[in-house]
């Protein structure tokens, strides 16, 4: 849906690139260097861990890449970011980020909380939905250990367990 205002329109693309990066953090997002995207492929390091990564741009993130690009020359001795996310220092950005997320929220009616995790969480979240192992999405997210995807990762609901159950049942009988 569009919330019909720029800043927001940018920040739900920011919110979808995130996604469509296996969850990528704010932070890897908003410190991707241009050197970082060859071709189709990007490679960067996490912040947090420094876990070498790569992620394919899927066909969908094309434009949006193209759209939040940034287009100003290198300047020497300071990184040459992908994006035009750091106009100040981190902190700022993020808390500037997180506030955009709630105002799109709020002008897409949505009722859940919604912050830079949620979307980690999110993908995290659809892959287990979607029967994807563990160690996958703990490699994609970049975690050093399955331990940290397991605190990411929201319960199954009871009519989910239920139907494994049942099946668990029937698949010894």
């Amino acid at each position: 849906e569009d919330p019909k205002s720029e800043r927001l329109r940018r920040t739900q693309t920011i919110a979808a690139l995130m996604f469509q990066f296996c969850g990528m953090s704010f932070a890897d997002l908003a410190h991707l260097e241009k050197s970082a995207l060859e071709q189709s492929v990007l490679r960067y390091n996490r912040i947090k861990t420094k876990t070498p990564m790569s992620v394919e741009v899927l066909d969908t993130a094309r434009g949006m890449i193209n759209q939040l690009r940034n287009n100003q020359e290198p300047i020497p001795d300071c990184p040459n970011y992908l994006f035009d996310i750091l106009c100040s220092e981190y902190q700022s950005a993020l808390r500037r980020f997180n506030n955009s997320l709630k105002d799109l929220a709020r002008a897409l009616r949505l009722n859940s909380p919604v912050s830079s995790y949620t979307l980690r969480h999110s993908w995290a979240t659809t892959a287990k939905y979607r029967g994807v192992p563990i160690e996958m999405i703990s490699e994609s997210l970049g975690h050093k250990s399955i331990k940290t995807t397991q605190i990411y990762l929201k319960g199954f609901e009871l009519r989910e367990r239920t139907e494994v159950n049942k099946g668990n049942l029937s698949y010894i009988r």
